[in-house]
């Protein structure tokens, strides 16, 4: 098949399962984001005011960078990973009402109840 003959509606990266792959990639990395934004402002926040003399002791060590990279990146992780867990976790939420009903007893047909 060429190019000139080539349908965009038929190709693999428009179906439905590539757009809700790519949906989901999506959600995880803005979650992660929040999550990393939250780490660089408690981090800037420790450091600022020298909680527990972190900032005292970092910039006494002549691995100042090293240990700040380190600091940053154990919150990044920590953080990042609790953001993407409330997240996911918090996907199903609407459907823990009891009141809810979902699309599957919605469009049930007739067929299906056998």
């Amino acid at each position: 098949m060429t190019d000139q003959n080539h349908d965009p509606h038929n190709d693999a990266r428009n179906s439905q399962a590539a757009r809700e792959a790519r949906s989901i990639v999506k959600f995880m990395i803005e979650h992660t984001a929040y999550g990393g934004f939250g780490a660089l402002v408690f981090g800037a926040l420790v450091l600022y005011f020298d909680i527990g003399g972190i900032y005292s002791l970092a910039t006494s060590s002549r691995d100042a960078p090293i240990f700040i990279f380190l600091l940053f990146f154990g919150l990044f992780v920590t953080f990042g990973s609790i953001s993407l867990g409330i997240g996911i976790m918090t996907l199903g939420g609407f459907s823990d009402d009891d009141r809810y009903r979902d699309e599957r007893t919605r469009n049930r047909n007739s067929d299906d109840r056998k």
